[in-house]
């Protein structure tokens, strides 16, 4: 978000404030020896040309996305990085593979009933019909019920795919959300294809950063506190490198960064996001040697006891470069558990994590946990106490930019009352500057 929105700026004279040591946020990435993998977001879909016009621009301006006239979509230019279908996912349920996370009794009936919304539920969301706002007014999981009848062991393949992509269950996010996530996912053809490259979204952000001024483009640098003055804002800026504090002065701000933080950096405006409910999810890269384990899935689902691992992402079904192959396992866990995040700066705590981790993942090659263990090269883990919005009932279609107190202030990123999606928080940033420009 906050690098589409210093895109649209970079005529102007713009500084950008990073805490990490590096750009790109939860689609963030990181290498080990030349080999470079995900620690984040890790795909896109094929776009449907019903989408927004700003970002479609945008991504075909920066040579990512170009219109194909025969299928009506837009394919990624860089072809390499498709998935090859055949090797795009299994599905792990409690010691048997099968294909799908849906099982197959109801499948037919659900996808009967979600038929009716393809091509209707739009990004950027602010631009679906308000006919279908009602929808984000109940739970997912309470208007199926009282719409169709599913058997109950369905709604556990929902409630991945739900927890997957949106932090939450299907009792926990909107009708709106998880009518979203089908009707744009054409199950029963082969028209999408799945974009993913070894470092994930942060392909996105790194052809942004390749356009933009590096010395404008600050990392580390922790903004501490924001205070409106008659002239604009003047902001307090901890340079972690250095430690040093420096009072930046601006006409204008566009606040891209985790809105919970903002009861600290500018509590003046917080209030607007007090209801904002955030998912913690933490990122386990394992590395091995190439050649270690045998011909591997891209995604490899888990459905088991435990609801908060959802798996792994093997990069051996990836166009990857360097000596290691990566299993990047991710845990997304309820909201009221982000302690378990927290208790990961304890070193005995992260072993355990990354012992359970192993062992979860050996189940899959079908080998002794030791085995896989002894394998292991390397160990990354990155925890984020607030990785995703949960687009809970009521939140969407509430974007706090047309109200904001400050006109020369605005909001991006998907916890502005967004799905969290790439093609949101690039809109967002978009959208964000555009205000700006207009004030």
């Amino acid at each position: 978000a906050g690098l589409s929105a210093a895109a649209s700026l970079q005529n102007q004279d713009f500084l950008l404030c990073e805490l990490s040591d590096e750009l790109g946020g939860s689609s963030g990435c990181h290498q080990h020896q030349g080999t470079i993998f995900s620690q984040g977001a890790h795909y896109e879909l094929t776009y449907p040309n019903y989408f927004g016009d700003d970002v479609l621009a945008f991504l075909e301006k920066l040579n990512v996305v170009r219109f194909n006239d025969i299928t009506q979509k837009w394919d990624y230019t860089d072809h390499v990085y498709l998935i090859p279908p055949k090797r795009e996912s299994q599905c792990f349920d409690d010691g048997q593979f099968r294909i799908d996370v849906l099982p197959d009794e109801g499948y037919d009936t659900f996808f009967e009933f979600i038929e009716p919304l393809t091509g209707k539920l739009k990004l950027p969301t602010s631009s679906i019909d308000s006919r279908w706002h009602s929808l984000n007014q109940e739970s997912f999981q309470t208007y199926l019920r009282r719409s169709i009848q599913l058997p109950d062991h369905f709604y556990r393949g929902l409630d991945y795919h739900m927890i997957d992509d949106f932090g939450g269950t299907s009792r926990e996010v909107s009708a709106l959300a998880g009518m979203y996530y089908y009707a744009n996912r054409p199950y029963e053809t082969s028209e999408h294809e799945i974009f993913s490259p070894p470092e994930g979204n942060f392909y996105f952000a790194r052809k942004i950063i390749e356009k933009l001024p590096k010395e404008q483009l600050q990392t580390n640098h922790l903004v501490r506190r924001i205070r409106p003055i008659s002239a604009g804002f003047e902001a307090e800026v901890a340079n972690l490198k250095d430690m040093t504090l420096s009072i930046i002065r601006a006409n204008k701000v566009v606040y891209a960064g985790q809105k919970h933080a903002l009861k600290y950096v500018f509590p003046e405006v917080f209030k607007p996001f007090l209801k904002n409910v955030y998912a913690p999810w933490v990122v386990v890269n394992l590395l091995v040697k190439k050649g270690a384990l045998g011909k591997g899935y891209w995604q490899n689902e888990f459905l088991g006891a435990e609801r908060s691992f959802m798996g792994f992402v093997d990069s051996d079904a990836q166009q990857s470069l360097g000596d290691f192959r990566t299993l990047t396992a991710y845990y997304c866990f309820p909201t009221w558990q982000r302690e378990k995040v927290l208790a990961l700066s304890d070193e005995q705590q992260a072993q355990q994590l990354v012992h359970d981790t192993v062992e979860k993942v050996s189940q899959f090659f079908g080998i002794d946990a030791l085995e896989m263990s002894s394998l292991v090269e390397k160990v990354y883990l990155k925890p984020m106490g607030h990785a995703m919005p949960v687009p809970i009932p009521n939140y969407l279609f509430q974007d706090k930019n047309l109200e904001r107190p400050f006109a020369n202030l605005t909001y991006a990123g998907v916890d502005n009352s967004r799905l969290p999606l790439l093609f949101e928080a690039l809109d967002s940033g978009l959208e964000a500057a555009r205000h700006l420009v207009s004030t």
